[in-house]
């Protein structure tokens, strides 16, 4: 090999590292930015469990719209993280759908795997918590919306109290809640 192309091939491994640092560092602002919304969206979980517990509609609706907000955030986070790691799968020379964190981590030089690592950790155990308190609120949330469909039941019922009879004349007992303590009258 001449050193006219010797040097050139160094050249551009040159070019290539820097474009991959660039990259890498792209991507952990990104990553970093990740953890700092799922932080809020947990918060916002914890938040809105107070909110039903209380029972308020107008800070249930203020909760919606922060989870709604951080949610949107999370999308365009993903969005622009996708387009980093096809870029550096690119530059690498993995096929796309075979790249994920861990894939870069292996990639990456020391000054920036640590920073992979710690943030991999971290948005595992943030978006597990997310999970966690979510459905957790969900429970609660069911649980809310049962008591007030047995309410209404309850204050149709009231309203308009359907036959004790059926047209038999037999009673009716589907629905109806209690026990005959003496069937002579």
């Amino acid at each position: 090999m001449s050193s006219i192309n010797l040097r050139e091939e160094v050249c551009r491994d040159i070019a290539l590292n820097r474009e991959l640092d660039a990259l890498y560092d792209s991507l952990i602002s990104v990553l970093k930015q990740e953890v700092d919304v799922y932080r809020d969206l947990f918060d916002t979980f914890v938040c809105e469990r107070e909110v039903l517990i209380r029972s308020s509609a107008e800070e249930l609706s203020e909760s919606n719209a922060k989870k709604e907000t951080c949610i949107l955030k999370a999308r365009m986070l993903n969005e622009a993280r996708g387009k980093l790691v096809r870029r550096v799968s690119r530059v690498i020379g993995i096929p796309e759908e075979k790249v994920d964190l861990s894939t870069l981590i292996s990639y990456a030089g020391p000054r920036h795997r640590g920073v992979f690592e710690e943030c991999q950790e971290t948005l595992q155990g943030l978006l597990k918590r997310v999970h966690e308190m979510n459905e957790r609120n969900k429970v609660l949330l069911d649980s809310s919306l049962l008591y007030v469909q047995k309410s209404m039941d309850f204050i149709s019922q009231l309203m308009s109290p359907s036959s004790v009879y059926q047209s038999t004349g037999e009673l009716r007992t589907k629905g109806m809640v209690g026990t005959i303590v003496c069937r002579k009258g």
